[in-house]
């Protein structure tokens, strides 16, 4: 799906707000967790994360992989919710490129070893308030 322009304006404001939570689906219904997205904002919408390879969020996508993002700004103030898809992605050069050294708090051994995983979220939809505006882009 290629994203409108709307898409991008939105997640450069998304890339200025570190912490987001992050809902995903398991069998007892929707879990919620905080996540940094490291201002990995994708120009397009799409959020990139660092998790434990063997956390719930991990075992949830496999199964459902509806995510929803809520990011909060009070400082402009501006409020983004994202609905999407959450992949698992596998790769450890893009792991390397999207490290940073605040992630060894988390990460004892780093980028390259198999407890590291990569969560992609892609958007689908967006709605927005504040200062951004009111809208919902689709």
């Amino acid at each position: 799906m290629e994203k409108s322009q709307e898409f991008a304006d939105v997640a450069k404001t998304m890339a200025k707000i570190d912490v987001c939570m992050m809902q995903t689906v398991g069998e007892h219904g929707v879990n919620t967790r905080p996540m940094s997205n490291n201002g990995e904002v994708e120009n397009d919408g799409d959020n990139w994360f660092f998790a434990k390879s063997d956390s719930t969020k991990i075992a949830e996508l496999a199964e459902d992989d509806r995510v929803q993002l809520t990011f909060a700004d009070h400082d402009g103030p501006n409020f983004i919710s994202v609905w999407g898809t959450g992949a698992v992605v596998d790769d450890v050069e893009l792991k390397k490129k999207l490290w940073h050294e605040g992630l060894e708090q988390w990460f004892d051994n780093g980028p390259e070893h198999p407890e590291v995983a990569l969560i992609k979220v892609t958007a689908n939809k967006i709605q927005t308030w504040g200062d951004i505006g009111e809208r919902v882009i689709e």
